[in-house]
C-alpha cells in the first residue's frame, strides 16, 4: 500500500473512455464523492450529453481518441491542473494467438489498452509530477495476470499494462504520485456483452476503485472474481494460469 493516499474531494479528474461502462461510473463516483471537476473523455462527446445535464459544470466533456496523436494532444492542452488521471479507454479485438486475425487483432487490442495509456499519460505528465500528491490508475484485467486463451490477444495487451504500470510506479517512485493498477474480472458493459459469465456492476466496480484511491491501495481488485484471482494468484500463479487455460 502506498503512502500516498487520496480523497476525491476537490480533485481534478481527467478520465478516458467516460461515455459507458466503467469509464462512466467511475465518473459519476467521483463526482458523488465530492471532485471539483471531470475532464470526461470520449470519441464523441456528445455521448457525454447525459453526464453533463446532470452535473453541469463540473463535467467537462473532452474529444479523445488514444489512438490519434492529434487528439491526444489536443485533449492535453484542454485539460488543466489535473490531480488524478485515469487510463480507463479499452477495447477487445478476439483472436487467439494461433488464428488468422491474431496479428490484427493483437494491434488493435495494443494500440488502444497499451499505447493509448503510453502516448496520454506522458501528455499530461508534468500536471501529475508536482509537489501536490497526485495519482494515475490504470485500468487492467485478471487477464493481464495471466494469460485466457479465449481472448489470447487481448490478455497479452493487459499483460502488456500491468507491465507498463509497474514501471510507471518505479520511474515515479520519488514523486507523490500514487500509481494503481486495477484487475477486474467479468464486468457488465458493452464491451463485456457477449461473455457468458456471471459479471459485476459498472457502478460496484467504480466505488471499490475510489475506495481504493482512498486507502492508496496500489494493486485494485475491484468485483468478487477479480478478488478471488487476485488471492489465488499471490498464494500460486501457475494456478490462476492453469485455471484460465481451461477457457479456450
Amino acid at each position: 500500500m502506498s503512502q500516498t493516499k487520496i480523497n476525491p474531494g476537490g480533485k481534478t479528474v481527467f478520465i478516458s473512455g467516460s461515455n459507458r461502462g466503467i469509464g462512466k461510473a467511475i465518473a459519476v463516483e467521483l463526482l458523488e464523492q465530492g471532485a471539483e471537476k471531470v475532464y470526461a473523455g470520449a470519441r464523441d462527446p456528445s455521448s457525454l450529453d447525459e453526464l453533463k445535464e446532470k452535473y453541469g459544470e463540473k463535467l467537462v466533456p473532452v474529444q479523445l481518441d488514444v489512438t490519434d496523436d492529434n487528439s491526444i494532444n489536443a485533449a492535453a492542452s484542454q485539460v488543466r491542473d489535473i490531480d488524478i488521471l485515469v487510463n480507463n479507454a479499452g477495447v477487445f479485438a478476439a483472436g487467439g494467438i494461433f488464428s488468422e486475425q491474431a496479428l490484427s487483432s493483437l494491434e488493435t487490442n495494443l494500440n488502444v489498452n497499451l499505447w493509448g495509456i503510453v502516448k496520454l499519460t506522458n501528455s499530461v505528465l508534468e500536471q501529475l509530477r508536482q509537489p501536490k500528491e497526485t495519482a494515475i490508475i490504470n485500468i487492467s484485467s485478471v487477464t493481464g495476470l495471466a494469460n485466457m486463451p479465449m481472448a489470447a490477444t487481448y490478455s497479452v495487451s493487459k499483460a502488456a499494462v500491468h507491465s507498463l504500470t509497474q514501471g510507471i510506479r518505479g520511474e515515479l517512485a520519488n514523486d507523490n504520485v500514487l500509481v494503481m493498477g486495477v484487475y477486474p474480472g467479468p464486468i457488465d458493459t458493452d464491451m463485456a456483452k457477449d461473455l457468458q459469465m456471471e459479471k459485476d456492476s459498472p457502478e460496484n466496480v467504480a466505488k471499490n476503485i475510489v475506495q481504493s484511491l482512498i486507502e492508496g491501495r496500489e494493486y485494485v481488485f475491484p468485483d468478487v472474481m477479480s478478488g478471488q484471482v487476485g488471492a489465488l494468484y499471490a498464494a500460486n500463479p501457475k494456478s490462476v494460469e492453469d485455471n484460465f487455460g481451461k477457457y479456450v
